[in-house]
């Protein structure tokens, strides 16, 4: 009885140690800083603070990123990536810095002519589950997956609200292929198309 028991236990943990490696990803970053928004970081990290929008910030992704990343910078002089919290509209974000090997050479945030080089440990992420699916925004899957189909939000659906066009389009896709894992929002569409996938 023991015996089954722990064999029950140990093939929990190998199911639950292979969802979460295919939930994981690389997120996009910008001039030195990583975006981890609808996901967390893998390397350990330490929180430095949080960073608001300004009453008057673009509606657009990339200018709003631009945006945070500017008032993130009137605070910390140094940070490796932000951290957006779900709910926020892309409005919240604690900024975080890795830790390093005390022996190596530290960087201005982001600032001069070169563009920062990121390290490849930094940009790994773990994607998060929304409305029953994980999402990708500014960050690709890196287990292997096929592809479902691609999907859109209709014209009809006007909004420009970040929350509300990233719920309609994990919406969208799970209505389009009910049996997907995860939706990757395409890079360049302000959120409005979409990748249904599945994990192998």
């Amino acid at each position: 009885m023991r015996a089954m028991r722990i064999l029950m236990l140990g093939g929990f943990l190998m199911m639950t140690t292979l969802v979460n490696a295919q939930h994981e990803g690389v997120a996009s970053d910008r001039d030195g800083v990583v975006f981890y928004i609808e996901s967390m970081p893998v390397t350990q990290y330490r929180h430095l603070g949080t960073v608001e929008c300004s009453m008057f910030s673009p509606d657009a992704i990339d200018p709003l990123l631009d945006h945070v990343i500017k008032n993130a910078r009137k605070d910390n002089e140094e940070f490796d990536a932000l951290i957006f919290r779900s709910g926020k509209g892309l409005c919240k974000a604690d900024v975080i810095q890795f830790y390093r090997d005390p022996k190596e050479k530290r960087r201005r945030g982001g600032r001069g002519n070169e563009e920062p080089v990121v390290k490849a440990e930094y940009k790994l992420s773990k994607a998060q589950p929304r409305k029953g699916a994980v999402v990708y925004i500014k960050n690709n899957p890196s287990s292997p997956y096929t592809l479902l189909g691609k999907v859109e939000t209709p014209v009809t659906f006007r909004s420009n609200d970040i929350e509300e066009l990233v719920d309609e389009m994990v919406k969208i896709a799970k209505r389009a292929y009910p049996d997907l894992d995860a939706v990757v929002i395409m890079e360049g569409t302000e959120l409005r198309k979409a990748s249904a996938i599945k994990y192998k």
